[in-house]
């Protein structure tokens, strides 16, 4: 099989359109492949190679995966992969169920669109699962972190996000979801179109665009209020931005996105609150002499190691 048959073969498999003798043919080719070595999870370098030309080989350290599995993801590992990103898949079963995992790592990002053509954008920090047969079960969980979807729409089947006990409907829209565990809520923003936010106590919630519903993941209510969805996905467009947060919270994020360890002489320190935007490639050396200058305090840096 030459280089373009085994392409435009691979984007009807990803389709859904191979008929059965197309797809007996692709999966033979990839058994043929893989007996020839073990096959395993990401090299970047390789895994370009591989999806770009004849895709003889594929290494790597960590994961192992069936290559059925490889084939449903691979259009999102090229995303990845030009980004220059560092992430991870997995493959595994819930219940029985045949789950695909994606993660990323500290400082890292990730952009994939999903087979239904739903994107979504992960942030530092962050996993998601969601069943291999996708298209028809169109179910996310955020297991950690946080994400932003915009969703295709497909009125026969509904989309739904899972997080900490939080359920979020939708038909197609776009909106955002925050659900790191160390912060003990949930919270949900909307963007464009319309989503029922489900708590096991509380009503749903209703939101439009530009509004948001924080929930407790220790009580399970949730507060409803207007706020400016642009800047809560300002992440997406290489934006860091901070509305009022105490500095404990922006200490939080910080060493998320850049893998930093932040501590705290005074607790008095932590509730000082703190407002400004940053971009992704601004360093921080930069953010940490606007957080001193605009609070009048000092800090110290030793080996990745930030005090005020």
């Amino acid at each position: 099989m030459n280089e373009t048959d085994f392409k435009k073969l691979l984007d009807r498999y990803l389709k859904g359109d191979c008929t059965p003798a197309e797809k007996e043919r692709l999966e033979q080719w990839f058994d043929q492949l893989s007996e020839e070595g073990s096959v395993r999870g990401t090299d970047t370098t390789a895994v370009m190679e591989r999806l770009k030309g004849k895709i003889d080989r594929q290494i790597g350290p960590e994961h192992f995966f069936r290559w059925p599995v490889v084939l449903r993801i691979a259009a999102s590992v090229i995303v990845i992969l030009s980004a220059g990103i560092w992430t991870y898949f997995q493959y595994h079963r819930v219940d029985n169920i045949p789950y695909i995992t994606a993660s990323t790592g500290r400082g890292q990002q990730l952009k994939l669109t999903l087979p239904d053509g739903s994107v979504v954008n992960l942030n530092a920090g962050s996993s998601i699962r969601y069943p291999e047969n996708f298209r028809e079960h169109r179910t996310i969980d955020l297991l950690e972190g946080e994400a932003c979807f915009d969703v295709a729409a497909m009125k026969e089947y509904p989309f739904t996000v899972t997080a900490a006990g939080t359920k979020t409907e939708v038909l197609g829209t776009t909106f955002n979801v925050q659900a790191y565990k160390a912060w003990n809520e949930v919270t949900v923003t909307v963007v464009r179109g319309k989503v029922a936010v489900k708590t096991p106590a509380a009503s749903p919630v209703l939101l439009l665009p530009d509004e948001q519903v924080l929930i407790s993941t220790t009580t399970g209510m949730a507060r409803k209020q207007p706020f400016n969805a642009d800047a809560v996905i300002g992440w997406v467009n290489g934006k860091l931005q901070f509305r009022n947060e105490t500095l404990q919270h922006v200490a939080w994020m910080l060493e998320n996105n850049y893998d930093v360890k932040i501590m705290f002489k005074e607790e008095a320190t932590k509730e000082i609150r703190f407002t400004a935007s940053f971009s992704d490639t601004d360093s921080l050396e930069k953010i940490l002499f606007a957080i001193a200058k605009a609070n009048k305090i000092k800090y110290s840096v030793r080996d990745n190691v930030v005090q005020f």
